[in-house]
């Protein structure tokens, strides 16, 4: 056997391996009983711009809905399967996703032609960034977990933790300097006590205050206390 034709057939042998190999691990994916998917956002820091890029063949089956059928809805496709409540946390995720690696949540989904929804347990991480560092793709597992969820006080438990998920994930974006003056708030301190104890200037105080109002997206100091009090961080 000539030296060409060794090659020819250990090249062969290594792509039907690789071929082998690829197979293999998409029939893990697609039989691994839980969603795993991606979602990718097309514009940077912009929630609306956010579309599904891959699902598994078990989530398809679970969910109803082809790959063609979520290419063509979008971004729409997240409002016909995601509790409206729980798509609050969209934004609020991929803001956060800039400081944490990996993101946990709860979240409720139906499948097509179905009222009822199903609760979800959800990990993910970021996979993709764009070049200013802001996330891009996420690949996720969610777990169904409405089978263990029977009683009363276990659902106002996740409606609660999905609650605090909300918050939590206001408060993450916050800058140190932020989360400082934000203790001292909810402590009850007034912009002028901030400004002597931090040694800063009292317009500075008040500056900080109305823009951890506008960031956190509350309408005064009462609800960005009581945000930061059910954020369970105070």
């Amino acid at each position: 056997m000539n030296f060409h034709r060794m090659q020819d057939i250990q090249s062969k042998s290594s792509d039907f391996s690789q071929e082998n190999e690829l197979n293999f691990l998409r029939n893990i994916l697609d039989n691994i009983p839980a969603l795993v998917y991606i979602n990718e956002l097309e514009r940077p820091d912009d929630p609306t711009s956010l579309k599904n890029l891959y699902l598994n063949q078990f989530g398809h089956d679970m969910i109803g809905f082809t790959r063609q059928e979520i290419d063509e809805m979008g971004n729409l496709f997240f409002s016909k399967i995601i509790h409206p409540d729980d798509m609050e946390i969209i934004p609020t995720t991929v803001e956060a996703s800039y400081h944490q690696s990996y993101l946990v949540s709860m979240q409720r989904l139906r499948f097509k032609n179905k009222l009822e929804y199903k609760w979800f347990y959800d990990h993910g991480c970021t996979i993709k960034t764009f070049e200013n560092g802001s996330p891009k793709q996420a690949l996720v597992i969610a777990v169904e977990v409405t089978d263990t969820m029977h009683t009363h006080n276990q659902l106002n438990a996740a409606l609660k933790e999905i609650s605090q998920l909300k918050y939590a994930l206001k408060l993450s974006t916050l800058t140190a300097r932020e989360k400082e003056i934000l203790h001292l708030i909810a402590k009850g301190k007034t912009d002028k006590e901030i400004s002597m104890e931090l040694f800063i200037s009292l317009q500075t105080a008040k500056k900080h205050r109305n823009n951890l109002i506008l960031k956190t997206a509350v309408n005064n100091t009462a609800e960005l206390v009581a945000l930061a009090v059910e954020a369970g961080e105070y």
